[in-house]
C-alpha cells in the first residue's frame, strides 16, 4: 500500500510539474489548452490544475483579450509564491537582483566590491542581500534559491574556485563561504555561462539555437549554447579561452591588461617619435579610450582598430571549432564594441570561411544577473511544487490526523 501511494503521489506531482511548466512558459492557458499542449487527458489535466490551485501555485486569470473563449476558465502561475536571488561578483562591483519564479528581475542593487579578499567580498555580498531583502516582509525566509556568478570554475566536489582571474580567490571554498551570508539553496556558477543563459532567455540569443557569448573585460571568457543548451564541457571549463597562467596568445589577448599595454606602447611610441598624434591625452581607462576614438582622435582610433583585430582573432578560434552563426559581445570592453563592429566583421571574413554575425549584448551589464535569476527560478520550481503539494495533499492530512501507521 505504501509503495502504491508513493507511486501515485509521484505521478500526480509529475503531472502537476508538467502543467505548471506549461503555464510558466505561456503565461496563461485554459484547461483544454493545457491538456492539448501536453497531450494529456483532460481529466488528468483538471486534477493537476486543481491540486496546483489548492497549493496556491496557480490561480484563475482573465482570458486573453483577443480570440474566442467560449466561457473557458483560464489559469496563470502564481509567480510570487517564492523569490530568488542572483549575485554577480565583478572586479569592481557586486551586483545583485531579486527575481520572481518566472525569472523576471524585480529589483537590482550594485555595491562597490572593496578588497579582493574573502572577508571584503562577504561584506559586499551582505550589503547587496540586505538592500534587496529589506522590502520583503518574509526576508530571507521568502528566498527559495540563490545563484552566485563568479569568474572561474567551481569544483563541484570541493566547492572551491578554480581558474580564477583573482589570485586571492583561487582555490578558496567559495560555496561554503558564501553560504554563511546568503539564503539557500545556494549555487555558485561561472559568470560568462550565466550571461549566455541570460542572452538565451531574454537577450540576443532568444531565437537562436546556436550562439556564443564572448565576455571581454578584466579577462576573456565565452559561454557556448548549442541546440538551445549551454555546453559546459567535461569539467565545466568550456569557454575558458584566455584564463590566467596559461595564455598562449597573451600578446594578442583583447583583455583589459593587454589593452592597457597596447595603449602604453602606441602612445609611448607616438610621443617618442613626435608623430601626428602626440598631443592626444593618454587614455587612463578603456572607457576613455573608446570615448576618444568616437571623438575621432587618430591614435585612439588606431588602438581601437587593433583591439578589434584581437577580438576578431578570439572569435575566429570559436567559430572554426563550433561554426556558430552568432557571437554576442559583453563585458566592460565588449559592450563598447559598437565602434569596433565593422572592423571585427571585416577581419572575420579574412580569418574564417563562414564568419558568424557579431552583435552587442542587448542586456548590457545585466546579462549575468538575468541568467542567474533565470537559472535560480527554474531550479526553485521543483522544490516549491514538492513542498506545497505535500503540505496540501489529502494523504498528508489523513496521515497527520491518524498518526503514523
Amino acid at each position: 500500500m505504501t509503495s502504491t501511494n508513493a507511486t501515485l503521489g509521484t505521478l500526480r506531482e509529475l503531472n502537476a510539474r508538467s502543467v505548471l511548466g506549461a503555464l510558466v512558459d505561456n503565461g496563461r492557458l485554459s484547461r483544454a489548452e493545457v491538456a492539448r499542449r501536453l497531450g494529456m487527458a483532460k481529466p488528468t489535466a483538471n486534477r493537476a490544475i486543481e491540486a496546483l490551485a489548492a497549493a496556491g501555485l496557480v490561480r484563475e486569470s482573465s482570458p486573453p483579450e483577443s480570440g474566442p473563449h467560449y466561457g473557458a476558465i483560464y489559469y496563470e502561475p502564481a509567480l510570487e509564491v517564492g523569490h530568488v536571488l542572483g549575485i554577480d561578483v565583478g572586479a569592481q562591483f557586486v551586483r545583485g537582483a531579486l527575481g520572481d519564479l518566472g525569472g523576471a528581475v524585480l529589483a537590482r542593487y550594485d555595491h562597490p566590491r572593496g578588497g579582493d579578499d574573502i572577508p571584503s567580498l562577504l561584506t559586499a555580498v551582505s550589503a547587496v542581500r540586505n538592500h534587496l531583502l529589506a522590502p520583503m516582509d518574509a526576508g530571507a525566509d521568502g528566498i527559495v534559491g540563490t545563484i552566485v556568478a563568479m569568474a572561474g570554475v567551481v569544483d563541484p566536489a570541493a566547492g572551491r574556485l578554480r581558474l580564477s582571474s583573482e589570485p586571492s580567490l583561487e582555490g578558496q571554498p567559495v560555496v561554503e563561504d558564501l553560504a554563511t551570508v546568503l539564503p539557500g539553496p545556494l549555487e555558485v556558477d561561472n559568470d560568462v555561462n550565466l550571461a549566455a543563459l541570460g542572452e538565451l532567455a531574454r537577450g540576443a540569443g532568444q531565437n537562436e539555437g546556436d550562439f556564443a557569448f564572448l565576455s571581454i573585460g578584466t579577462g576573456v571568457g565565452s559561454g557556448l549554447v548549442l541546440d538551445g543548451r549551454l555546453r559546459r564541457g567535461a569539467r565545466g571549463a568550456a569557454g575558458e579561452v584566455d584564463y590566467p597562467g596559461h595564455r598562449p596568445f597573451a600578446a594578442h589577448s583583447p583583455a583589459a591588461d593587454a589593452l592597457r599595454q597596447l595603449v602604453e606602447d602606441r602612445y609611448g611610441a607616438a610621443a617618442k617619435n613626435r608623430a601626428g598624434s602626440r598631443d592626444e591625452a593618454v587614455p587612463e581607462s578603456p572607457t576613455q579610450l573608446f570615448e576618444a576614438a568616437r571623438a575621432g582622435w587618430p591614435l585612439a582610433v588606431r588602438v581601437v582598430r587593433e583591439e578589434a583585430q584581437r577580438i576578431a582573432g578570439t572569435i575566429a578560434m570559436i567559430a572554426l571549432v563550433v561554426d556558430v552563426p552568432l557571437v554576442v559581445l559583453g563585458g566592460g570592453i565588449g559592450l563598447n564594441g559598437g565602434i569596433m563592429l565593422d572592423p571585427i566583421r571585416d577581419r572575420l571574413t579574412e580569418l574564417v570561411p563562414y564568419p558568424p554575425r557579431v552583435e552587442i549584448s542587448r542586456l548590457g551589464d545585466a546579462a549575468t544577473l538575468v541568467g542567474a535569476i533565470t537559472v535560480a527560478a527554474r531550479e526553485a520550481w521543483p522544490r516549491t511544487i514538492t513542498a506545497r503539494l505535500a503540505a496540501t495533499s489529502p494523504s498528508s492530512s489523513n496521515t497527520s490526523a491518524q498518526g503514523p501507521v
